[in-house]
């Protein structure tokens, strides 16, 4: 059986995209897995990314229009064979309709990854040209999917509200289990080091809840530190924010770091923070806890009930800059009792039960063959050189 993904971006894992970092390790195991598996990405450069990758990678212009498709994708979508079962990774992609009109025509199926992309609070922001855009473009491509798969509880019911009628499958992202990297030198802070790698999305990541509760935390005495990895539009604003907060010696924004030095530098907390107004399942909490870092987070992040369960860290009961505040006073009395090696220690067994890739990449085929589709393995060596 050949799986094509199709994404806008290029599957680089090396980025802060959570997206392309799902789709390249989930299309990695379906490829051990001996299947044959391509990904699509539509993109203004055709220059392929120097990741390393055990499937085949093809990059396709966009048009002017976007609700066009270009000659080039075109002749591809014609080459493909009966037996090919399409995948679409996000939402609002103007392409994504107009690809899945031409496979309906010629008896193709597929299925839909949003994402998290129709989470309520994506309509936040232009609600109107938004709605209207999902109405007039994106519910029919959705009603028409063969299944739609999400990756966190909280999504099932974004999904159903568009597409009532769909068959909707619940498979988390994964991670590999990480071991500590050596060549890190253990860095000294004030304790508890308190972490956050991720995309500076204010609203989104809860991020203003968190400096102004961790502001009121240290106006109380507490001893801890704020460490914030990663970038966005919003960072000149939230250093501004912590600034103001007199806090400019307690939280030390590092900027984006990728790969072995980002790491290394999340084996280094104590705890790792992500306190989301809204997520889909996202993947900084599972690096964090195949680390050994316990997790402290936000119910919004379909995490609650994994951390709870295993005692992998501190749930926050509410998403205020008040309930952060009253959280970090007991991480503090977790942490001078000794209390936080142990919820990483649980952590990383929990990776290593719950989010599993491989097991993911195969409920992923056994979808697919739930639909009637066979699920051969390819005979071939894949992918292509």
């Amino acid at each position: 059986m050949r799986i094509v993904h199709i994404l806008q971006g290029k599957a680089n894992p090396n980025t802060l995209s959570g997206v392309n970092r799902a789709l390249h390790e989930m299309a990695t195991y379906q490829s051990r897995l001996g299947y044959e598996v391509e990904i699509w990405g539509l993109s203004a450069s055709p220059t392929l990314p120097p990741h390393e990758r055990e499937y085949r990678l093809r990059v396709f212009p966009m048009t002017w229009l976007r609700v066009t498709l270009s000659r080039e994708l075109k002749a591809a979508l014609a080459t493909l064979e009966p037996g090919t079962w399409i995948h679409f990774h996000s939402v609002f992609i103007p392409e994504f309709p107009a690809i899945a009109a031409r496979l309906k025509k010629h008896g193709f199926a597929y299925s839909v990854t949003p994402h998290n992309g129709y989470a309520p609070g994506v309509f936040r922001k232009n609600p109107w040209k938004k709605h209207l855009y999902v109405f007039f473009r994106e519910a029919k491509y959705l009603r028409n999917a063969a299944w739609i798969h999400v990756v966190g509880e909280s999504e099932i019911q974004d999904n159903l509200r568009i597409a009532p009628q769909a068959r909707v499958v619940l498979i988390p992202n994964g991670q590999e289990t990480l071991e500590v990297l050596s060549n890190i030198e253990p860095i000294k802070a004030e304790r508890p080091l308190i972490g956050f790698c991720g995309r500076l999305d204010m609203w989104v990541k809860g991020l203003d809840f968190l400096l102004d509760g961790f502001a009121a935390y240290k106006a109380k005495g507490g001893k801890g530190e704020l460490w914030v990895i990663g970038d966005g539009a919003d960072r000149a604003q939230l250093e501004e924010r912590a600034a103001k907060n007199g806090l400019q010696t307690n939280i030390r924004f590092l900027g984006a770091r990728l790969g072995e030095e980002k790491l290394g530098l999340i084996a280094c907390f104590d705890i790792f923070v992500l306190c989301s107004r809204w997520e889909g399942l996202p993947m900084g909490c599972l690096e964090a806890a195949s680390l050994g870092v316990p997790l402290f987070v936000s119910r919004e992040t379909n995490l609650a009930k994994y951390v709870e369960e295993n005692n992998a860290g501190v749930v926050l009961e509410e998403t205020t800059a008040a309930g952060i505040e009253r959280a970090l006073d007991h991480i503090q009395q977790v942490y001078e009792n000794g209390q936080l090696q142990p919820m990483g220690e649980n952590a990383r067994r929990l990776i290593q039960r719950e989010f599993n890739w491989e097991e993911n990449a195969k409920s992923f085929v056994a979808a697919i063959a739930a639909c009637g589709y066979p699920i051969q393995r390819a005979t071939s060596e894949f992918p292509p050189k």
